[in-house]
């Protein structure tokens, strides 16, 4: 199928939302079974579509041979309008059935200049946007169409907007830890760094154990796996979660992929670790919630 080309112009939009647009674009030039494909220029009096914050709508805006888009935090009745949060599928069939409405409309896309963007290291970005977004970054990584496309997925780290704040357990109490890991060599190794903390710690092999163990005790916080031979570590995450928000859970994994550190922050997880993990930054992470008995010793050592 030959795709039909057309140029998006974005206005007074936060530079955040830039970058998810630009994923979306992105992600229409791709597929290979969609009728229509966007790209974004600089230039408002090239495209076939502007796109504006809703706030910044009044009666006297109208753009020739252009089609005004509007984005909004609510949904509202009205065609012309995108409401947030941005979600790939919602913004490509709001801009499809808008360019259906409008034949004909030129197509024509001639080169278009980009604004090149340099994203925040961090891009929160609510649940419902999570999985489409965290899939479709992986995707341009996965296959990246030109180098600009390859540096901004590379770029970009996508947080999940959390709405409640994990408390530290009590000092004055010895906490305990779960360990979940099917590697008797990684249970050895994480044992070995718990030490330098005034932990009690259990260890389990598998995600049977894990329930088994999170059931019986009141853990403070857990080390998770997310590869395991039975269940991953994202469903053992959301059963400590369920019988605790204020327990720590931290995912510890060799799965690097966007789509799985959202997976991590949906289930609850409060820290992502891909291995291999460098003692200092596993140190780090924990002696975030818990203190250490000696820190000066524990990384020297």
């Amino acid at each position: 199928m030959t795709q039909k080309k057309y140029t998006l112009s974005l206005d007074g939009l936060p530079d955040h939302e830039g970058i998810i647009f630009k994923l979306i674009c992105s992600v229409s030039e791709r597929s290979k079974n969609r009728e229509h494909s966007y790209c974004l220029t600089v230039d408002p009096t090239a495209s076939n579509i502007n796109i504006s914050d809703i706030k910044n709508k009044s009666a006297e805006e109208t753009k020739p041979h252009s089609i005004s888009v509007w984005v909004a935090d609510k949904n509202q009745d009205d065609s012309n309008v995108i409401s947030r949060p941005l979600i790939a599928t919602r913004v490509l069939n709001t801009l499809d059935q808008l360019i259906k409405n409008h034949t004909p409309l030129s197509h024509e896309a001639p080169t278009v200049e980009t604004k090149d963007t340099n994203p925040p290291v961090n891009l929160e970005i609510t649940e419902e946007e999570a999985s489409e977004l965290a899939i479709v970054h992986d995707e341009i990584l996965e296959n990246p169409a030109n180098e600009k496309d390859d540096q901004i997925a590379s770029n970009l780290e996508l947080t999940l907007i959390k709405n409640n704040i994990q408390k530290k357990p009590s000092a004055n109490n010895i906490p305990h830890v779960l360990v979940v890991d099917d590697s008797p060599s990684v249970r050895k190794q994480l044992e070995i760094e718990l030490e330098y903390f005034d932990v009690a710690v259990d260890f389990a092999d598998c995600a049977a154990k894990a329930f088994e163990l999170i059931d019986k005790n009141d853990y403070d916080m857990t080390l998770l796996d997310v590869v395991l031979p039975d269940k991953d570590g994202f469903q053992i995450c959301k059963h400590v979660k369920a019988k605790s928000k204020a327990t720590i859970a931290i995912m510890l994994t060799g799965r690097a992929t966007q789509a799985d550190k959202i997976k991590g922050s949906l289930a609850g997880c409060n820290a992502y670790l891909v291995k291999p993990v460098g003692r200092v930054t596993f140190q780090n992470a924990v002696k975030h919630y818990i203190p250490m008995k000696n820190t000066k010793t524990a990384i020297e050592a």
